[in-house]
């Protein structure tokens, strides 16, 4: 808990720190969001009773932990470890994007910061050439100025919903990343994978003559069908550069856990190798699959 009050405490000496007067107009709205919740969170910290413990030294007395309602620190500790991780990643996502002009939420359906500050890291590091995304958002936003940042490559985010689709156009407008960055309406359609019929992004329009070097997957709902996002794999492996990555938001939730395990057996089967990193202690959890194709 020192640590969460330290970090809100850093957070907003820099949010308060003089900014280039052209872009402080750009920033005003989304730090504004971001200091209301942490001053949200500051209030939920003194109605739990906490205040005293975070702002501590030291460990808390007998005394304090005797007021504590029993029962209650896991799950609080748990509910502030998460609050502090996605303030963190958050932080981190306006260091590593000087570029950026205006974050879209980051709440509900939209990818965490998490997910969003380990999207950015791996393309700063990797500098893909070739980005697809499996859905769009503000995922798309960060993804199109990480690249725009290295001075190469493209993302191709692909959306079934039009008006989503168009939303996340005009965010990327904002953020001058048009150059880096293609949002393209694609339905969903039927298609046979396994024997089995599968809806997944009519991707007919989308031009794949590129390898793709990093496929972000956020999409389809899990709402269109059970394990809906395991077409992605099969329909798309054949477009994989020699080493790609492949990193889907959600690996939490129980469809997810399946859809991983059934896409190490369909590429191993077919002469990959597949390396895997968990992230279970985001938000809403992430894996990232290195993929290498062997002669």
């Amino acid at each position: 808990m020192k640590r969460l009050k330290a970090l809100i405490d850093s957070l907003k000496r820099a949010f308060n720190a003089p900014s280039p007067s052209s872009t402080i107009g750009d920033r005003d709205g989304a730090l504004l969001r971001v200091e209301r919740k942490l001053d949200l969170l500051s209030q939920q910290l003194i109605q739990l009773g906490l205040e005293p413990l975070a702002n501590q030294t030291d460990e808390p007395t007998e005394d304090q932990r005797s007021k504590l309602v029993p029962g209650r620190i896991p799950v609080i500790d748990q509910k502030l470890e998460n609050q502090f991780l996605q303030l963190e990643s958050l932080f981190s996502i306006y260091n590593s994007l000087p570029n950026l002009k205006l974050l879209p939420p980051t709440r509900g359906w939209a990818g965490s910061p998490d997910f969003l500050a380990k999207i950015i890291e791996v393309i700063l590091k990797q500098k893909p050439a070739f980005v697809l995304e499996a859905s769009s958002g503000v995922s798309t936003v960060v993804i199109a100025l990480a690249l725009k940042l290295n001075n190469c490559g493209k993302v191709v985010s692909l959306d079934h919903e039009d008006h989503y689709a168009a939303k996340t156009r005009e965010n990327v407008k904002v953020n001058e990343a048009e150059s880096n960055s293609i949002v393209q309406h694609c339905p969903l359609k039927e298609y046979t994978v396994g024997e089995q019929s599968w809806k997944w992004y009519d991707i007919e329009e989308v031009d794949l003559t590129r390898k793709i070097d990093i496929l972000v997957i956020d999409g389809p709902p899990r709402t269109t069908q059970f394990l809906a996002r395991y077409p992605a794999v099969p329909l798309l492996h054949e477009y994989f550069a020699d080493k790609a990555l492949v990193l889907l938001d959600d690996a939490n939730r129980d469809d997810e856990v399946i859809i991983v395990g059934k896409w190490i057996a369909f590429l191993e089967a077919i002469n990959y190798k597949v390396e895997v990193h968990m992230f279970n202690h985001f938000e809403k959890g992430m894996v990232m699959l290195e993929v290498c194709r062997v002669a």
